[in-house]
Order: C-alpha cells, then structure tokens, then sequence
C-alpha cells in the first residue's frame, strides 16, 4: 500500500512525526512516499508556478489565490503518479496529521464503486492559520486533507498533472473533477480535529496549529503527538 504524505520543507518534523505514525502501528507493508514539489518539478509533472510575498505568504500565480503549503496542489497528482507504478489504491496525508491506528483499517474501507473516499467535514475558517499564512473558506474545505484514492477508478483517466498545473485551485480542492456520486465518505474519526470533532480519534489532524506551535501546547491530543516526537528523537525539537 503507498501513502504520499505531503512534504513542506517548513515542517519536516510533522512530515517526521506522521511517517513514524504510521509505520508503526501498520499491520500490513506500508510504503511512505513524501510529496516534495522540487522532484515533481524535475519530472515536469508540476509546474505550477508560485511567489512568496514580503510577508512569507504562497500566492499562486495561475488563480491569483493565496495557499499555506508547498503540497497544497500537488496532492491532486496522487492518481496519476500511484498509477505509473502500478498501484491500484493510495492514500494522501496531509503532514499535520498523527495517526493513532492501523492504516489497514484505513484500506479496509475501499469502495470499489467510488473515485475518492474523504471525511466530509462541515468546517469553516477564516483568517491567519497557525504558520501565519492567510486561511479562507470554501465548499468542502478540508475533505481534499485526507483522500483515499481508487487510482484505476475511470473518473481519473481526464485529471492529468495538466488539469492539476492549470485549474483554479479551488476547484480541485472541491474535486470538481468529479461528480458527488463518485465520492465516497469516511468515517470522521479518521480525520479528527481538535475542538471541532467529536467522538474517538483514529487519525489526529491538526489543522489550526501544531502542538511544537505557540498557543497549540494544549490542544486536544497535544501530548499524543509529543509522546510520537519523543519516540522518534527528532534533533531540531526540544521536548
């Protein structure tokens, strides 16, 4: 099974934390594939082109709109790039997350009838997100965070990396791509955010800021994603 987590290289220790995350409760051969830009870019798989602003902030130059991370596009390439290697079925992480159970219970919930399985999260944000970068809402936001992909599903064969290099991000983030009845749900506990969802978390996401991040020490499962820090002796954090 492939997982592409996005990689920023402003936050390697979230991608470090997730990766460890996972491997360590899988049950099942699990290979962890970081989403970089710049090896995408060299492909000439991704091109999108971007500028940072005085202020740090990503704006993108095809639709002119503001994003938060280097992956935040090229997740949309998961299809295309699982199937050059013959994978049938992929998951797409974003680093924020923290895992809490078996990515196999994940895989076990494929629906073959289904394009893409996401938590259909009801949330809306605005404002500045926990790295300083600009948040703003939209239909479906944060269903594209966790994406478990049926790669050979007939829906993909159009989303080539051209489509995702020249469509308005918005729109890939909503999967327009696809009609509704191709998407398939997931249980929310697999995309659990703090203070906004309820119930038993199997996959942690922190979406408004990271435990290592001023203000978030004491988020709701803060201590979990510490205790995977520490197990993994990561040399740029001070536990």
């Amino acid at each position: 099974m492939k997982v592409y987590i996005g990689y920023d290289d402003r936050e390697q220790v979230a991608y470090d934390v997730c990766k460890a995350s996972i491997l360590k409760r899988a049950s099942i051969p699990v290979e962890v594939i970081p989403l970089m830009h710049r090896p995408l870019r060299n492909a000439g798989l991704f091109t999108r082109p971007w500028k940072i602003d005085a202020l740090g902030q990503y704006i993108c130059e095809v639709d002119g709109r503001p994003f938060s991370t280097q992956f935040s596009h090229s997740r949309f390439l998961v299809p295309e790039l699982a199937r050059l290697t013959g994978t049938e079925w992929a998951v797409f992480v974003d680093c924020d997350f923290l895992f809490l159970e078996d990515i196999k219970s994940l895989f076990d919930l494929r629906d073959p009838a289904k394009a893409v399985q996401v938590v259909k999260h009801n949330y809306r944000s605005d404002g500045i997100k926990m790295d300083g970068c600009i948040q703003q809402s939209y239909n479906r936001k944060l269903w594209s965070s966790l994406m478990l992909f049926n790669v050979n599903h007939k829906a993909h064969d159009g989303m080539t990396h051209e489509q995702v290099n020249e469509w308005d991000g918005r729109e890939l983030h909503q999967l327009k791509w696809l009609t509704d009845d191709q998407i398939g749900g997931l249980p929310e506990a697999w995309n659990w955010i703090p203070d906004h969802t309820h119930g038993k978390p199997l996959a942690v996401h922190y979406t408004e800021g990271m435990p290592f991040m001023p203000g978030y020490e004491n988020t709701p499962c803060a201590s979990e994603w510490v205790r995977e820090l520490a197990g993994i002796h990561h040399p740029s954090m001070k536990l």
